[in-house]
């Protein structure tokens, strides 16, 4: 049997390599990429990283509620994360390739105001899918939290 030790160590690194990626892409990277490449090019690089975001994400998210089980947790921190883990495949195999293909830099002069309007809506779309994923993932850190906290007090308590 995996120690609880091994488990809690997967579950926190799995849940502070997916928030400390997802939060240094969307506070540093994508700044820093949209203010010193061009705008198609920007948009390339993004895309290809969000791609490594949101497959590593549920990756993260079910090692995250694969160790969960296998520490006796149940409920919402199983469910929470697997969740997180299908929105994430979601918008990269349905909401990217649907961005990607009305992008700007991908129609060119064919882009039409339809088109325009339809990027700007799966665009926000996206962005708002990432934060909400990004959000729940913190509120699933403050619940692993609570129960870790939880169990060394339970255990302190019995003499473990």
């Amino acid at each position: 049997m995996i120690s609880k030790a091994v488990l809690r160590t997967s579950l926190w690194l799995a849940m502070g390599t997916w928030i400390g990626s997802w939060a240094f892409f969307a506070f540093v990277v994508s700044r820093i990429t949209f203010q010193v490449l061009p705008g198609d090019v920007a948009g390339d690089l993004a895309a290809a990283l969000l791609a490594i975001l949101h497959f590593g994400g549920a990756g993260a998210a079910l090692i995250a509620a694969a160790a969960a089980v296998a520490l006796g947790r149940r409920g919402l921190v199983i469910g929470l994360p697997v969740l997180l883990a299908v929105l994430c495949l979601v918008s990269e195999v349905w909401l990217s390739p649907e961005v990607a293909a009305v992008r700007p830099s991908t129609l060119g002069e064919n882009g039409t105001v339809e088109t325009q309007l339809r990027f700007q809506t799966l665009h926000s779309l996206s962005i708002g899918l990432f934060l909400a994923i990004h959000l729940a993932s913190l509120i699933l850190v403050g619940l692993y939290a609570r129960l870790d906290t939880r169990d060394l007090a339970d255990s302190a308590a019995s003499g473990d």
